[in-house]
């Protein structure tokens, strides 16, 4: 049987739940919908507590914020069956056979990861840059994701309650960005399988251009900060072809330069990505030379 667990941060998760308690009865898969509030504003918790009502799900507040990690940790642990599906709140699935895939997945050992889908036209022209990134780097099929090692997205992944219990996600990492890198490097240096299908979900929070340019920044500085003071293994370093790029500028002398780069021509690279036609490239190399710049 399956566990869905659902960490929530001021968002309207009930079209996400309502969806999954539809199908999870159809299926027979899942026994119990998790979803746990991190401290969201009032009202949303006000409006979220409706989902209470639903067949199978169980909605809990937490009293303080946890953080990204920390919540998904929780929730684990409250899990009573032994295959937990972790879906981020600003989620849909595709169609009706969501539970369905992940039902067929469940005798695979390891974790299993779904994907991640984009609406073929942007929603709103002001999420261009997010939607953008999305559709070029992150709308990748099982055998695309699988060929980039250990990385797993949190927002879409299936994994065994023991595994988790024993690897959790490392609760030291408080700020946004990359603790799902880590805990699928965590995962594969414990010789725990990472398994990629076909089963991904609709992003549906999108944020506007300026806010994920801010997110942006604040996830290089944590990815800065991780491979620097969380997990200093050159393997973890090399991984990310950011930071492996910035570590040979670094090397060569260089990477000041790169740093001054960003500072020179930021704001004509924010002004065109912020606009209706960003660039994925500009946006590349927006987010190599401020890693460059950070100290």
């Amino acid at each position: 049987m399956l566990t869905v667990c659902i960490p929530v941060y001021n968002i309207d998760v009930w079209p996400l739940v309502y969806a999954l308690s539809r199908q999870s009865e159809i299926s027979g898969t899942v026994t119990e919908i998790l979803v746990a509030d991190d401290l969201s504003d009032v009202a949303y918790r006000q409006m979220n507590r409706e989902i209470s009502h639903l067949p199978l799900v169980r909605y809990i507040e937490s009293g303080v914020n946890l953080g990204r990690s920390a919540i998904r940790n929780y929730l684990g642990g409250l899990a009573d069956n032994e295959c937990i599906l972790f879906l981020d709140a600003d989620s849909l699935p595709p169609d009706r056979q969501f539970i369905m895939r992940y039902r067929d997945a469940m005798t695979s050992d390891g974790v299993i990861c779904g994907g991640t889908l984009y609406e073929d036209k942007v929603p709103d022209p002001g999420t261009a840059l997010r939607w953008t990134y999305g559709r070029k780097r992150e709308q990748l099929t099982a055998v695309q994701r699988a060929a980039r090692g250990f990385s797993i997205t949190a927002n879409n992944f299936m994994v065994r309650k023991q595994d988790l219990l024993a690897h959790p996600f490392r609760e030291e990492i408080r700020r946004y960005g990359h603790e799902d890198t880590v805990f699928g490097y965590d995962i594969t240096k414990a010789g725990i399988a990472i398994r990629h299908i076909d089963n991904p979900v609709i992003h549906t929070g999108l944020e506007d251009s300026a806010a994920y340019l801010a997110k942006t920044r604040i996830a290089l500085e944590n990815l800065l900060q991780i491979a620097r003071e969380i997990v200093p293994e050159p393997e973890f370093a090399d991984h990310s072809g950011l930071l492996r790029t910035r570590n040979r500028l670094e090397k060569a002398g260089i990477h000041r330069i790169a740093g001054s780069i960003f500072n020179l021509l930021r704001k004509p690279a924010e002004c065109h990505l912020l606009g209706t036609h960003p660039n994925i490239g500009i946006f590349d190399l927006y987010r190599l030379c401020y890693l460059c710049s950070l100290k």
